[in-house]
């Protein structure tokens, strides 16, 4: 794959014939202090016998991208505020853009506008072809915690990043929203969660509180599931009253009424934390790719960066009895372990039960795992598993044998029918 116009790919193994059919397609972009610099986003199809089916390049950063029940393809562009719809040959049919990105210039011509801050991380699409989008508000709190690592440390006021759920018809029509600081404690905080990063860096001197990078509609029963980075849980709200349902993740430090939503461990489970691409897999159960950072809370010691690693895990949710169990995993194996820190997704495939990962974000310094983005160097590596875990497809996207290497990113992974 040393196509000069696609990213620096290595297809290392394939499978096809044990293979989930049709196509996986993902964004790759610049990562790190290249992302502000390197203007360029790759939305890339590959098939079950790993060839490449489907390439877009466009000037500017191409994060989600996601299957719409009309057949389509939407992705998103964050960087830019727009939402862009493209039929499977890759010609553009429509755009939105997010009005608040768009304020002091003239949006694109013909794009639909979007009454929203900001159009940040996931879509996700509803059956009746709506659109869930991510935006944000800033609020200030006062009396909020000091610190994430000293328990004595004098409260402050402090300004907190709120994100927003939108469900939006495709003519740019706001049916509903949920804000995530009417949902939890906005004064409970985990690691990262007083970090200022990319997802807020247009409100400066913010808290990146809860850093939502996922809603994933339940169609079973009309509900949303939420993915929030920094507050390390997955979430539930019902899609009509927007009344929290349960709260799937570690119990610290969870006060009143909060602490009563959350499920109680049946057997041993391992919490995930600053967890991504939460989703439903055809059996009921919820799938997410579990960052791995820190994994702890403040104030207990967090795992040291270099230790850390990735993996994929599934729950079993019983909603009468209020319990979670693991029942599947990938990736706590010492001789599996990568630590992708940030972005990453997990999707369970439809005919073969494998599961596609993608460590979206694997950041290294001197050769040694970290934690930091902004300044380690990124590769990302794709692979699908069978259900016993045996790598079937193996893809990285590193250019470090390159002259001049930079860093990149694949967000998550989409799978498709064939085109």
């Amino acid at each position: 794959m040393s196509d000069n116009s696609l990213p620096p790919m290595r297809l290392l193994k394939c499978d096809a014939a044990r293979r989930e059919p049709g196509i996986m397609l993902f964004n790759v972009r610049p990562s790190g202090k290249e992302r502000d610099t390197t203007k360029v986003g790759w939305v890339i199809g590959i098939d079950q016998a790993g060839e490449i089916v489907f390439q877009l390049k466009l000037d500017a950063s191409i994060q989600d991208v996601r299957l719409h029940p009309n057949g389509n393809i939407f992705f998103s562009q964050p960087d830019i505020g727009t939402v862009n719809e493209i039929d499977r040959s890759g010609r553009p049919l429509r755009r939105w853009h997010a009005t608040g990105k768009w304020q002091d210039k003239l949006p694109p011509n013909g794009s639909i506008a979007l009454d929203m801050a900001r159009a940040h991380h996931t879509i996700d699409v509803l059956p009746n072809g709506n659109l869930l989008l991510l935006s944000n508000e800033p609020r200030e709190f006062d009396d909020w915690p000091g610190s994430d690592t000293d328990p004595d440390a004098l409260r402050e006021t402090a300004v907190l990043i709120g994100d927003i759920v939108i469900e939006m018809t495709l003519d740019a029509e706001i049916v509903q929203q949920w804000h995530m600081l009417d949902i939890l404690d906005p004064y409970r905080i985990c690691y990262g969660s007083r970090r200022v990063t990319t997802v807020n860096r247009h409100m400066p001197n913010s808290n990146d509180w809860a850093h939502l990078n996922c809603a994933s509609y339940d169609e079973r029963d009309d509900s949303i599931l939420l993915s929030l980075r920094t507050q390390d849980c997955i979430a539930k709200i019902d899609r009509t009253s927007g009344i929290l349902q349960w709260i799937l993740g570690t119990p610290a430090n969870w006060q009143a009424p909060w602490a009563e939503k959350l499920l109680t461990p049946k057997g041993p489970v391992q919490w995930q934390y600053h967890q991504h691409d939460c989703s439903i897999t055809p059996s009921g159960t919820i799938l997410c790719f579990d960052n791995g950072n820190y994994r702890a809370t403040p104030f207990d010691t967090p795992m040291d960066e270099a230790q850390c690693y990735s993996r994929v895990v599934e729950f079993s949710v019983d909603e009468n009895a209020r319990t979670v169990e693991q029942v599947w995993s990938y990736g706590d194996a010492l001789d599996d372990r990568l630590f992708a820190c940030f972005q990453g997704g997990a999707r369970r495939l439809p005919e073969t039960g494998n599961t596609f990962i993608t460590y979206g974000g694997i950041a290294t310094k001197d050769g040694r795992p970290t934690a930091n983005n902004d300044t380690g160097f990124g590769r990302a590596r794709l692979i699908e598993v069978s259900p016993d875990g045996e790598v079937l497809f193996d893809l990285w996207v590193d250019s470090s044998e390159q002259e001049n290497p930079i860093s990149y990113s694949v967000f998550r992974a989409e799978h498709m029918p064939n085109l």
